[in-house]
């Protein structure tokens, strides 16, 4: 697995006064991938990521707008720069790492 093994502290709740870091639940994703990972192939993996993602973001989109349907263009735009923006961080980071 390319990805960076991580150990992750499952004892934080959802239900906490404080939120939870961004980094942190970025590894969990990571951690649910490479035990999928285990017996998945990497692209089976991150297709359903990237379906789970989208369908999440079809419902963050949904709670925001009153008008989804003529907000639809706006939020395809939105959310595909957003996810261009890091995979190309991403990217650039497994470069560097392999040069």
């Amino acid at each position: 697995m390319w990805m960076r093994s991580v150990t992750i502290n499952l004892s934080i709740m959802s239900n906490e006064k404080e939120p939870i870091p961004h980094s942190i639940m970025v590894d969990r994703f990571i951690a649910l991938a490479n035990e999928f990972g285990k017996t998945e192939t990497k692209e089976r993996v991150s297709s359903a990521l990237l379906y789970a993602a989208s369908r999440y973001s079809a419902f963050e989109a949904s709670s925001k707008s009153s008008h989804l349907a003529k907000d639809k263009m706006d939020a395809l735009n939105w959310y595909s720069a957003e996810y261009r923006r890091m995979l190309d961080a991403n990217l650039d980071e497994m470069i560097a790492m392999h040069s």
